[in-house]
Formats: C-alpha cells, sequence, structure tokens
C-alpha cells in the first residue's frame, strides 16, 4: 500500500470535462454502483471494482472514508484466478480418458475434446482462490489530476476502464511529452516537436 507506507510507483492522469453538480454525492453513488464484488464461491475469473483505500476488505464507501477535499481517495481492488496450463493439461486428460472409457473404444471429435477442456477449466477455477492485488488511487478535484499508485500496463488499462465506467470523465495519461510542454510553456512548444532521441555512436569512416 504504497500510498499509506512504502515507496510510491505513480502513474500520473488529467481529467478532462466538467465536474458534475453535487460532485460529492455523485462520486458516492458512483463509487458504490462500481464496488468490488467478491468471486470467492464462483468461477468467474477476474473482478475489478473499488474499495476503501486502507483496506481491500472495507467496502462501506461513505462519503467519509473516500473525501479529503479537494481529494478523493479510494482503491481500485482487482481479484484475479488462473489455472496454470500443466494443472488444466492433467485434469483435461482425466476429462477425457473418463470420456472414452464410457464410449467404449469410439473415439471423439475435436469439439467434444475442447468441451472436455473448457468443462476441465471451469471445475478447476470454482475450487482456485483468486489472487488480490490492490491499487490506490488519489484524485485531486481542483487541479483535475488523478494519481495511481501503480505502474504495470495491465493495473493501468483496468484502472482506466474501472475510472471511465465510473464516473463517465475523459482520462488522459499524463505523458512525459504533455509534462515537459506544461513546464516549458507555448514558447517551447516547437523545440519540443522537433526534439529526436541524442545518440552518442558514431559509425566508424
Amino acid at each position: 500500500m504504497g500510498l499509506l507506507k512504502g515507496s510510491l510507483t505513480v502513474s500520473r492522469y488529467m481529467i478532462g470535462g466538467k465536474l458534475p453538480d453535487g460532485f460529492w454525492d455523485f462520486a458516492e453513488t458512483q463509487l458504490k454502483a462500481n464496488l468490488f464484488q467478491e468471486i470467492e464461491e464462483t468461477a468467474d475469473e477476474l473482478s475489478v471494482g473499488w474499495v476503501a483505500v486502507h483496506d481491500y476488505l472495507d467496502l462501506d464507501l461513505n462519503r467519509n472514508a473516500f473525501a479529503l477535499e479537494p481529494y478523493l481517495v479510494a482503491g481500485m481492488r482487482v481479484d484475479r484466478r488462473r489455472v496454470p496450463a500443466s494443472v488444466l493439461r492433467k485434469r483435461h486428460r482425466w476429462e477425457v480418458d473418463k470420456a472414452l472409457a464410457l464410449r467404449e473404444g469410439r473415439g471423439l471429435s475435436r469439439a467434444q475434446r475442447e468441451e472436455l477442456k473448457e468443462k476441465a477449466r471451469l471445475h478447476l477455477l470454482a475450487r482456485m482462490p483468486p489472487a488480490t492485488q490492490m491499487a490506490e488511487m488519489v484524485w485531486d478535484t481542483v487541479r483535475g489530476e488523478v494519481w495511481l499508485l501503480a505502474a504495470a500496463k495491465a493495473t493501468r488499462e483496468l484502472f482506466e476502464d474501472l475510472f471511465r465506467r465510473t464516473f463517465s470523465l475523459p482520462l488522459t495519461p499524463r505523458i512525459p511529452y504533455l509534462l515537459a510542454a506544461d513546464l516549458a510553456g507555448k514558447a517551447a512548444h516547437e523545440r519540443l516537436e522537433a526534439a529526436r532521441p541524442l545518440t552518442l555512436y558514431a559509425p566508424e569512416a
């Protein structure tokens, strides 16, 4: 939990559009509508949703839990389960052998084998506990800037989708070029456009 302790890894975004009237009430409604949903007792492979920033088990996202005006803070919890390929192959083989025994020597079509593979996968998913990950979000609602305390591409893509789905606001990554443009100002825009990577390699004559 980098926001509360430990080192920070940050991905920065800017918010486009105007915040709705009664924003904090709107935010509470939308966060609660997109809370994390447990998949422990299901065969689902992925669940993504909001939790309290201090505890990924806390789904009580009332205003006191997320509003530090002008900042909105929340956690994105991701539960994901994957079946290792070697385990799936073993279970699939068991399902195929069982089916062949019942068919008394008659073979299985490709479609039937694929159906048995899917059956094996769902069987294993339902018995495999999901792995849990959480990434914290800080949203400065005055400056229109969002910090996600994660950098992995897969995590950022899940966050961007969840944020847009929750708040219906455009979210733009703050790539180094845009940060440089803000710092340098309009006068340096042409120089930034003309900038090229520096190479220190000199080919032999």
